[in-house]
């Protein structure tokens, strides 16, 4: 029952539950507490006063996701600094190595993002497969975020892997804007993967036809 009403946003019935007995590190069959579904539908309160009795903010469900993962996941940024103000860590890896950075990144939260960015967050943390927040923007085309990572200093030649810089990811799925953008800002456009594979040899159409235009080899 309190994961329900925590779910929600009852907070008289999360309270009174509490002051019955109720356990507020009760878990379902995925691990998921209390706090953590408050978080991950915005109930702030709850989430609140959860943390006021003593709930664990970095508490893990089975896919390694804590309450600040999920609220951020949700685009829920009053909570994100709320449980970073309190110390909620904000380099911890969920499932696939992802951080909150890439997480915000990833589910296109874009002033979530910059938050966490501007409060510390490692622009060059890596996934369990070597993306850095720049290569996975570029690989979704995400032209804002990769914008914003090159002016705080990204590293615009980082290699996942595979040996696959930002440049080739963006080229390899089409995302004009961001190659042009890139090249502008000086990334090396013949940058090889770890197979000798560079931009233009991934790329097609408008992409191939910009690359050969500078050049590219």
């Amino acid at each position: 029952m309190l994961i329900r009403a925590s779910i929600n946003d009852h907070l008289e019935v999360v309270k009174y539950l509490i002051s019955i007995g109720a356990n507020k590190e009760v878990t379902d069959g995925p691990g998921w507490t209390p706090l953590i579904y408050a978080a991950q539908h915005g109930n702030f309160e709850a989430v609140r006063y959860l943390i006021s009795i003593g709930a664990n903010f970095e508490a893990e469900n089975s896919y390694g996701d804590t309450p600040l993962i999920q609220a951020l996941t949700f685009g829920h940024i009053e909570i994100v600094k709320y449980l970073i103000s309190i110390g909620a860590n904000k380099e911890v890896k969920g499932e696939f190595g992802y951080t909150p950075q890439i997480d915000a990144l990833k589910f296109g939260h874009f002033e979530i993002f910059k938050y966490l960015i501007s409060i510390g967050a490692d622009k060059e943390v890596k996934d369990n497969n070597g993306n850095t927040p720049l290569i996975i923007a570029s690989e979704k085309g995400l032209l804002e975020f990769v914008k914003y990572l090159i002016s705080v200093g990204a590293d615009k030649e980082a290699k996942d892997e595979d040996g696959n810089t930002p440049l080739i990811k963006a080229s390899k799925n089409g995302h004009l804007e961001v190659v042009q953008y890139l090249i502008s800002v000086g990334a090396f456009k013949d940058a090889m993967d770890n197979y000798g594979r560079t931009p233009l040899s991934f790329s097609s159409n408008d992409v191939k036809e910009y690359l050969i235009s500078v050049g590219a080899k």
